[in-house]
């Protein structure tokens, strides 16, 4: 399994400068997100030659780009916003589709006016699913017409906030076009972080997910009652199974580090992620 990285958490000046220090560490994959080259992640558009900079760079540097950021809040509370991304969509598809990568990212959003990533208990209200599945139905068309697949996670923050709450949406798009992004250190809501619970929690979503798996994270949570993510290999997930359960569902895409918020925590979690892969088979 080749080892990739989310652009936004290797620093540089410049979108080849980023590259060049991704393949000094050994990644050969990248979930991409236009802030890296553009300092937005949803553009309106693109200037001449700026996707091609962002595929030369890439090649340079032996790197492919396994994914595309297109994470808007999907249930936004303002109506002018939430048109503005979904017509913004289309570039990004677009972009996605020049450098030949099939996978584009979504963010189930929240309803939180701290931002699509934060908590907030009236994400949970059912006709906040309800505009999730409308928003889904008007940007699949576009992600259909370029041959791409939306990548989902369930994310203890956003709509689909638990493993069977991503099932049912996926069942309810019912779309050969939406599929999920596995990362593990989503899994635990606000006070179920605990290392007895790790086991159980990851075997329930891969029973739920595992014949839709498009793309897997390698991200880590700590331990405690808030969600504080750690770099990968240093919190509780237990990678070893969670390596057993991509082999058992005959998973062959990349795994993508993220969370890694600290630089000097490449290193180390490189090391375990492989020292890891390579006892699963991997």
């Amino acid at each position: 399994m080749e080892l990739g990285f989310f652009s936004p958490e290797i620093s540089g000046q410049n979108v080849e400068e980023v590259f060049a220090k991704a393949r000094a560490l050994g990644f050969t994959q990248v979930q991409y997100d236009f802030e890296t080259s553009h300092g937005e992640e949803m553009p309106a558009g693109f200037g001449p030659g700026e996707l091609e900079r962002v595929a030369q760079a890439a090649r340079d540097n032996g790197v492919s780009i396994a994914a595309v950021n297109g994470t808007f809040n999907m249930v936004d509370s303002d109506p002018i916003r939430l048109e503005a991304y979904i017509r913004r969509f289309t570039a990004i598809a677009q972009a996605c589709a020049s450098f030949g990568c099939k996978i584009v990212t979504l963010c189930t959003g929240s309803k939180s006016p701290e931002g699509m990533w934060r908590y907030s208990p009236a994400t949970a209200e059912e006709p906040v699913f309800q505009q999730l599945l409308e928003t889904t139905r008007r940007i699949l068309p576009v992600a259909e017409s370029y041959g791409l697949t939306l990548g989902v996670e369930t994310e203890a923050s956003n709509v689909v906030f638990t493993a069977r709450r991503t099932r049912r949406y996926l069942d309810e798009i019912a779309s050969p076009y939406l599929k999920v992004i596995m990362d593990c250190a989503n899994l635990f809501p606000a006070g179920t972080a605990r290392r007895e619970n790790v086991a159980a929690t990851i075997s329930e979503a891969f029973s739920l997910l595992g014949g839709d798996i498009v793309l897997a994270h390698g991200k880590d949570v700590a331990e405690g009652d808030a969600v504080r993510f750690a770099s990968p290999g240093m919190g509780i997930v237990d990678y070893d199974l969670y390596f057993d359960l991509l082999k058992k569902i005959g998973y062959s895409g990349p795994l993508i580090l993220h969370g890694v918020h600290d630089p000097a925590d490449f290193a180390p979690s490189i090391a375990i992620m492989r020292q890891k892969l390579l006892a699963a088979g991997l």
